[in-house]
């Protein structure tokens, strides 16, 4: 069973991905969960309090999955590590409505939330940049990736999986991950010793 704000985050998180932020009043969220607007603010002081504590959450949840997903390879060669964050990284996307939400946050932030948002996200990358940068450091010290600048690398991954991001909301599932192996080969011809 379900709580209150529990069922008002996940009306939130659905609406505003369709929607965006500006065309989700709360009283359509409200409506959603089958409560009145006023009750709304038993749990989130305003619209921009429910979209942030959102935008949190899926931030977070994107962070683990990336941790995750460089954990659970931690035994293999760096190459395999990259390509399983590659597509561990996609396969978030894929979360019905979670990557849809994070795309628009990031690309179309409400006005008003911008700077709070855009830190957020700097927080993140910074902890990002730590992980792939170790990552680097190891494929070189193993000999698998060739002598280029450690932020070329890093930039390059940011390309290749903010291109997927865009392509995710293109093409179905099969074209998709035909797609991902593509760019993926072409990036490791790219940066394998």
């Amino acid at each position: 069973m379900t709580t209150t704000e529990e069922r008002i985050r996940a009306a939130g998180l659905r609406l505003f991905a369709e929607q965006g932020y500006e065309a989700t009043p709360l009283s359509m969220i409200a409506g959603e969960v089958g409560i009145r607007t006023p009750s709304l603010y038993n749990h989130f002081d305003s619209k921009e309090a429910l979209f942030m504590a959102l935008a949190e959450e899926v931030e977070a949840d994107m962070l683990a999955h990336f941790s995750r997903s460089i954990a659970r390879y931690a035994e293999q060669p760096v190459r395999d590590r990259l390509h399983a964050l590659i597509v561990d990284t996609s396969d978030f996307i894929f979360q019905q409505h979670r990557g849809v939400f994070y795309k628009r946050f990031l690309l179309f932030p409400p006005p008003a939330l911008k700077e709070a948002l855009a830190a957020i996200n700097q927080d993140s990358e910074r902890y990002i940049d730590r992980l792939l940068l170790e990552l680097f450091h190891e494929g070189q010290r193993r000999g698998e990736l060739r002598a280029l600048d450690e932020r070329a690398f890093v930039s390059a991954l940011y390309c290749l999986v903010d291109g997927l991001f865009s392509e995710r909301f293109l093409y179905a599932r099969e074209e998709f991950d035909r797609r991902l192996e593509g760019a993926w080969t072409v990036f490791w011809a790219g940066v394998c010793a």
